[in-house]
C-alpha cells in the first residue's frame, strides 16, 4: 500500500508548475536574425586576393583537367580491368583443365591397378583350385564326366 501511495504523491508533485527564476532575455542570435539583410547586388563585399585563393584551395584538388580526359582515362581503366579478369579466367580454366586431366589419369591408374589386382586374384584362385587334388573315393564319379 505504501508504494502505491508514494507513486500517487509523486505524480501529484510532478503536476505542479515549475517557477522560472530567470527572466528571458534576447540573445545575440535573435538580434542577428532581426537585423536588416544587406543586398549583395547593391553593396558587393570585395574579396581580398588571399580570401579568393583560400576559396579555390578549399576541397579536393581536381585530378583531371577536363571531363573528356577523365572519361578517356576511366575507359582505359575499365578496359585494363576487363583484360586482367579475362586473363585470370583463362588461367583458371587452363589450370582447372590440367587438374582435371591429372585427376583422370590418377583415377585411370587406380582403376587399372584395381582391375589388375582382381584379375590376379582370380587367376591365383583358379590356379589353387586346379592344383588342389580332390581325393577320390572308390566308386565316386568325377564332376566333369557324365
Amino acid at each position: 500500500m505504501q508504494a502505491s501511495e508514494t507513486k500517487q504523491i509523486r505524480k501529484k508533485q510532478s503536476k505542479k508548475p515549475v517557477p522560472q527564476l530567470v527572466e528571458t532575455q534576447s540573445s545575440p542570435i535573435d538580434e542577428v536574425l532581426q537585423a536588416p539583410l544587406i543586398d549583395q547586388a547593391v553593396n558587393p563585399i570585395p574579396l581580398v586576393q588571399s580570401d579568393q585563393e583560400k576559396v579555390q584551395q578549399r576541397g579536393r584538388p581536381k585530378k583531371y583537367s577536363s571531363q573528356e580526359e577523365s572519361e578517356r582515362i576511366a575507359a582505359e581503366q575499365r578496359s585494363r580491368a576487363q583484360q586482367k579478369y579475362r586473363i585470370q579466367r583463362q588461367e583458371f580454366r587452363a589450370s582447372a583443365n590440367d587438374l582435371q586431366l591429372h585427376l583422370i589419369r590418377r583415377l585411370q591408374k587406380t582403376i587399372i591397378t584395381n582391375d589388375q589386382i582382381y584379375i590376379q586374384y582370380k587367376t591365383e584362385r583358379q590356379d589353387k583350385t586346379e592344383k588342389q587334388e580332390i581325393p577320390k573315393v572308390a566308386g565316386q564319379l568325377d564332376r566333369w564326366t557324365d
